[in-house]
């Protein structure tokens, strides 16, 4: 188990490819890739979502072995608002789908999954992720936030630029846009419904 600050900043990617080459042209380390499927849970009348909580169970799929990690979050005050400071506890669980039915019975259910294929590498103490969701490509970089700020800096991000949404709420955002009645947002179930990081950029104007 693991209880912590998470420190974090995420940018929109338009160039996956040249943040690649600049990372490594950097001398970051790669750390490989996976698949992650978020299952985001709430009680009926959303009481989590009211005090800005996340209870999760994530799902990570690497050569064909998965495991799972149930993940609680809560906001804690940044004196940085470009960043997001959580306070974080995870754990590992032997079974997923047995875990969100032992939530089940305590009130919690499934509202809203998304899947990500991220790529991991670190640099300068800061672990550096370039995602792909189903409507565009993100990175995060997590630290401490001076590491963070001085990276974010060599890296060509301007932190007045992040986004400040999680990747739950770019989901709704997307879903509200096209008009999705579909809770899952993977790659399967997205994949003719014509969606594009533009149709995304679109919906946060």
């Amino acid at each position: 188990m693991s209880h912590r600050l998470e420190i974090e900043v995420k940018f929109i990617l338009d160039d996956p490819d040249a943040m690649r080459s600049h990372l490594l042209q950097l001398g970051a380390a790669s750390h490989g890739k996976h698949t992650e499927l978020n299952i985001r849970l709430d009680d009926d009348q959303g009481n989590l979502g009211k005090r800005l909580t996340v209870l999760r169970v994530r799902h990570i799929t690497s050569l064909n072995q998965t495991s799972s990690v149930l993940t609680v979050k809560t906001p804690v005050q940044s004196s940085d608002p470009a960043l997001s400071t959580r306070r974080e506890i995870e754990l590992s669980v032997g079974s997923g789908p047995e875990m969100i039915a032992a939530l089940e019975v305590l009130g919690y259910k499934p509202y809203l999954s998304y899947e990500k294929r991220r790529e991991i590498y670190s640099l300068d103490d800061v672990e550096v992720v370039i995602d792909e969701l189903p409507f565009g490509w993100f990175a995060e970089l997590e630290g401490e936030e001076d590491t963070i700020r001085a990276l974010s800096r060599r890296l060509n991000f301007d932190l007045a630029e992040s986004l400040s949404l999680s990747y739950a709420e770019c989901c709704q955002i997307v879903r509200q846009k096209l008009g999705l009645s579909t809770t899952e947002m993977t790659f399967e179930a997205l994949k003719d419904t014509g969606l594009t990081s533009l149709i995304f950029h679109e919906a946060l104007k």
